[in-house]
């Protein structure tokens, strides 16, 4: 029995693991906020209350770590492992979230995927895992001996490549505010606020009041505002543009998949071309982003699933 956690900078989601090769049974599965919990270690203990005895613990953690501590990138919380094992009594490791994604890819069965571009997978190729939440997460998987193995990083915190006009004006609207415009700063939550800051602004109606990402998404889904409908077009146009652009960087003709707990919600968004208008634009390469797979995850636990994967 595997205790497998995500651990992310709005909620902590845990779960008990069984794990047959490539298949992971999950249960016990809650989701906890982390803006109520004192820390990592309260949560657990409420959790293994009379939960059957637990072997080992893997935990997908929003921030680099070095597989025994981690300091979160959009959280005040300092998790360490050696810590965690002495209180529980059995061994923990940490993985970076997107690191657990893509373990969690080989887990993913079809029904978990929508397909946005088929392509010609190839086999053996990378992999490319990437995915807007509260932060934006990037991983790469590369083929050793028959078997996926993940390369954690920080590739949301890229700079943002602006191509038009438009996209110049929000960098520079991006670093009057943060004094850097990271691609993470659009392709995120918080992203989603200052997309729409920035079009309200551009159109001549500064925001009066900040939009959280739940009433610009569902704006725009709903197309009851044309402010938001802007903002999201803009988002997916950029969260193509940059899953283009580190897939060139990686080769990722074996797929990218989008992840994380925003493409799912506005899945009707990702599918109105934006997207893909961005992922192909570049330039004597457009032709062969055409033959790279690209797929939307949307099954909720593949970080859960890839903890357990990854737990060793």
């Amino acid at each position: 029995m595997i205790l497998v956690g995500d651990i992310g900078g709005s909620n902590t989601r845990l779960a008990l693991a069984d794990r047959d090769g490539k298949r992971v049974s999950l249960r016990q599965r809650q989701q906890y906020a982390n803006a109520d919990a004192d820390g990592l270690t309260g949560l657990i203990r409420q959790h293994l209350i009379a939960a059957p005895a637990v072997e080992r613990a893997c935990l997908a953690v929003a921030g680099p770590t070095d597989g025994r501590t981690v300091s979160l990138t959009n959280l005040d919380w300092r998790i360490d492992s050696d810590d965690l094992g002495r209180e529980f009594g059995f061994p923990v490791r940490l993985v970076n979230d997107f690191e657990a994604v893509a373990w969690g890819l080989d887990a993913v069965t079809p029904d978990g995927l929508v397909a946005l571009q088929d392509g010609i997978p190839q086999a053996g190729a990378p992999r490319l895992a990437l995915g807007p939440g509260t932060g934006l997460g990037v991983a790469l998987s590369i083929d050793r001996a028959g078997t996926y193995r993940p390369v954690p990083g920080e590739g949301g915190h890229i700079g943002f490549a602006a191509t038009d006009g438009e996209q110049a004006a929000l960098l520079r609207f991006l670093q009057a505010k943060h004094g850097r415009g990271s691609v993470e700063r659009i392709l995120s939550g918080p992203g989603i606020s200052d997309l729409f800051a920035y079009c309200r602004a551009a159109s001549g109606r500064p925001v009066k009041r900040e939009r959280s990402p739940a009433e610009v998404t569902e704006a725009a889904l709903a197309g009851s505002d044309p402010i938001a409908a802007w903002a999201m077009r803009l988002f997916c146009r950029i969260l193509g543009q940059t899953a283009g652009d580190l897939a060139l960087v990686a080769g990722a003709r074996g797929g990218v998949h989008i992840a994380g707990g925003i493409p799912p919600r506005i899945l009707p968004l990702l599918t109105d071309g934006q997207f893909l208008t961005g992922f192909r634009a570049k330039g004597r390469f457009s032709e062969w982003m055409t033959s790279v797979p690209v797929h939307v995850v949307t099954d909720p636990d593949i970080g859960l699933k890839g903890a357990a994967l990854a737990a060793g």
